[in-house]
């Protein structure tokens, strides 16, 4: 009986540790990127800064785009106020083949100075060689300046 009583035990417990690292591995995941849907429906998935992320300066931008994002191997960024005034800009780098039509990963730093309003926004911009304006395509990650 206090054998069955031992063995009902660990199983519970192993049950808890279990339901617990499944948890934690998910919240740790859904922290880990964020995707966002451009106006067009291009999917971006971005891993820094996530919403509502403290920022500072230089700004290391992550993530993910759609390879026609690039051109040449670039596209641009920027940095916002809450008033959407530019902050600072400048040029993400694709990591690969650039020519690619998939998914690709993507790295951008970007010095800044502090802005007057305390919210911003990081803006990742689909390149646009042409300048037509119906091919304009971004996400906006909200954002907040100062250190964390």
């Amino acid at each position: 009986m206090r054998a069955r009583g031992l063995v009902l035990l660990l199983i519970v417990a192993i049950g808890a540790g279990a339901a617990y690292w499944y948890l934690q591995s998910r919240e740790a995941s859904s922290k880990a990127s964020t995707e966002y849907t451009s106006k067009h429906g291009d999917s971006v998935t971005i891993n820094a800064p996530k919403a509502g992320d403290r920022i500072a300066s230089p700004l290391t931008i992550r993530g993910v785009v759609p390879g026609p994002w690039s051109f040449e191997a670039n596209f641009p960024v920027e940095i916002v106020d809450a008033d959407h005034k530019k902050v600072a800009e400048g040029y993400a780098t694709v990591q690969g083949d650039w020519m690619t039509t998939k998914p690709i990963g993507f790295t951008a730093t970007v010095p800044f100075k502090l802005p007057v309003t305390d919210d911003g926004f990081v803006v990742i911009r689909k390149a646009n060689p042409s300048g037509d304006q119906a091919t304009d395509d971004s996400v906006e990650v909200p954002i907040k300046f100062g250190p964390g």
